[in-house]
């Protein structure tokens, strides 16, 4: 047997029996149940098209390529046990390297270009079997109250399918990069924390385990600290808050004056009972209340909150640790990787995540606006004040308090209101817009990067184009808001319901992926779509369960198109540089 078809046989037996194990392994709850159709065939297609995927980049570029040529002589050096050779080109920890390399050499693979590749195809397909988990709790009440796995649903299923197929994270399982199997830890990571042990106790039990893979999503990638510690620990606070409301005292109840309305919201929020209101209800004083309120009740149950968060705080303390010991966050090539405040960073994200999820988007920013639309016109100006009981539960997944209501604002008002809302927003757009657009060199010296382009026919194409955007990031920022209030809602709510209805995003699902998103984004002087993935990642996990499956069918079809018009252009439609003669340049996210 040839060198070559030594190295082939043995990559496809690796490939069969990390198959076989994967099979094995899946969760029980998978093979059960009137959805176990489902669970086979959206995990055969996910794998057949990353596989697909794999087989046509190996084939028309067997060499590395582009980062690449830094990640794959890292993981053969570390697959020859030369554990201390480090490429100083390297910015990211080893735990990409470390895990390729103790698959590969379980199950006697190669450790060669395709090999190595071909980990992230399994790498892929586990990241889709976390996100059928976390959506079927996301989507289930009863879940989210016991910690306990809830049903899979055919919409979970469908979900984590396009999910997978995202494209800038479907695009790198053919690759070896770093983002597929970053994503699916900080994924693990959560799902350990939506159905730890101690969730139905109301303990601390389960805790140990979130830092230990906490840690081994930072060895991924540095800035999955944002999400393994401050936004799964701001979670954490919520939900141990929730749960933990105080009665109200009978001293409290019976005042013989009047009581302080300020204090009397003060001393509720102290027991626990938050600002914490459904989207569809909110409005901008609901959305300053809110972390107003948390950060009293936090004051207030100081012990409960070191005893929750205590696996988060390690994690912190951890990761300063280690930019201590390394001198920077970064392993390798600081100089070109400085942090550094670059707040339009947050204007981007928004156009990113309305194109990427225009079928899931597009349809609840119709309806929403024609309603109100509607309803300007054709109800009649009302100075009533209508006002919904305010609630002081347990449940983690309701809302707590009263929604500020604006039906008890003039109309007049309440349009001068909201007119002075956007101009203010719109003269802090372009004030960032002005201070701090920033153009990394790196944009604009490698046209193999669609960045290059949307830069180039955008903000660098005219000096008025980047204002004239303003309105557009505001747009779509409104737009992706809108998609996560629920596009149906029932007119009454039953004290108890007879079914698992699904929970509506609150005030602080928004505020807390908001505080993640922003610390990663804004320290980052460079522009690329890798960078939103976790973003986009959580946003999707948390839209309304009450979307109609076609939204979900035309979401798949969109990404098909765009995996199949960007892999086309990668494989395809290559090109040389003169610099470098006789080498194809390759264009990708």
């Amino acid at each position: 047997m040839s060198e070559d078809n030594h190295s082939s046989f043995w990559t496809n037996a690796s490939l069969a029996g990390l198959g076989i194990v994967i099979i094995a392994s899946l969760p029980y709850h998978f093979t059960r149940g009137p959805t176990k159709l489902n669970i086979f065939l959206g995990l055969s297609f996910v794998f057949a098209s990353a596989k697909f995927w794999h087989s046509q980049v190996t084939k028309a570029v067997p060499e590395p390529y582009l980062d690449e040529v830094f990640h794959i002589p890292q993981a053969q050096a570390y697959c020859e046990g030369q554990y201390r050779t480090w490429d100083p080109k390297l910015t990211t920890p080893p735990g990409l390297y470390a895990f390729a390399v103790l698959t590969l050499n379980v199950f006697r693979g190669v450790c060669s270009v395709e090999g190595l590749r071909q980990f992230n195809v399994f790498a892929l397909l586990s990241l889709t079997t976390y996100v059928v988990d976390i959506r079927s709790i996301l989507t289930s009440r009863t879940a989210l109250r016991s910690g306990k796995m809830a049903a899979i649903t055919p919409e979970a299923v469908h979900t984590a399918v396009n999910i997978a197929l995202f494209p800038p994270l479907f695009f790198f399982s053919g690759l070896f990069y770093t983002d597929v199997l970053s994503t699916r830890f900080v994924l693990e990571v959560y799902r350990m924390f939506l159905i730890r042990k101690g969730v139905d106790k109301n303990s601390g039990e389960g805790l140990v385990m979130n830092y230990v893979i906490g840690i081994f999503a930072l060895t991924m990638r540095q800035t999955n600290i944002f999400w393994v510690a401050i936004y799964l620990g701001g979670l954490e606070a919520v939900r141990a808050i929730k749960m933990n409301v105080v009665p109200e005292g009978n001293t409290e109840k019976s005042s013989g004056a009047e009581p302080d309305p300020l204090m009397t919201e003060i001393r509720k929020w102290g027991r626990g009972s938050i600002h914490d209101v459904a989207l569809e209800d909110a409005n901008l004083i609901d959305f300053a209340l809110m972390p107003i309120s948390l950060a009293v009740a936090v004051l207030h149950q100081p012990k409960l909150i070191l005893a929750r968060l205590w696996p988060y705080i390690a994690l912190l303390v951890s990761f300063l640790a280690f930019v201590y010991i390394n001198g920077g966050v970064v392993l390798g090539d600081k100089s070109n990787h400085v942090a550094t405040l670059h707040l339009p960073q947050m204007l981007y994200l928004f156009p990113f995540l309305t194109f990427f999820s225009l079928p899931t988007i597009l349809p609840p920013f119709i309806q929403h606006t024609l309603a109100t639309l509607k309803s300007m016109v054709s109800s009649p100006p009302t100075t009533k004040p209508t006002t919904k009981p305010a609630t002081t539960t347990t449940d983690p997944t309701t809302p707590n308090s009263t929604a500020t209501s604006t039906s008890t604002i003039p109309r007049p008002l309440l349009l001068i209101l909201s007119f002075l809302t956007v101009l203010t927003l719109l003269m802090a757009t372009i004030a960032i817009i002005y201070f701090n657009t920033i153009i990394h060199p790196f944009t604009l010296a490698d046209n193999r990067h669609y960045m290059f382009y949307v830069f180039r026919y955008t903000i660098l194409r005219h000096p008025a184009i980047r204002y004239l955007l303003a309105p557009i990031y505001l747009g779509c920022g409104w737009a992706v808001y809108l998609s996560l209030c629920p596009t149906t809602k029932p007119s009454s709510q039953p004290s108890k319901p007879t079914t698992d209805t699904p929970p509506s995003p609150t005030v602080s699902t928004v505020i807390l992926l908001l505080i993640p998103t922003t610390l990663s984004l804004i320290t980052a002087p460079l522009v690329e779509p890798r960078y939103f993935i976790l973003p986009w990642l959580f946003y999707r996990l948390h839209l309304p369960a009450s979307q109609p499956r076609k939204w979900l069918w035309a979401e798949t079809l969109w990404f098909i198109a765009i995996n199949a018009g960007t892999g086309y252009m990668f494989l395809y439609r290559g090109f040389e540089w003169k610099q470098e003669a006789g080498k194809v340049q390759r264009f990708m996210w």
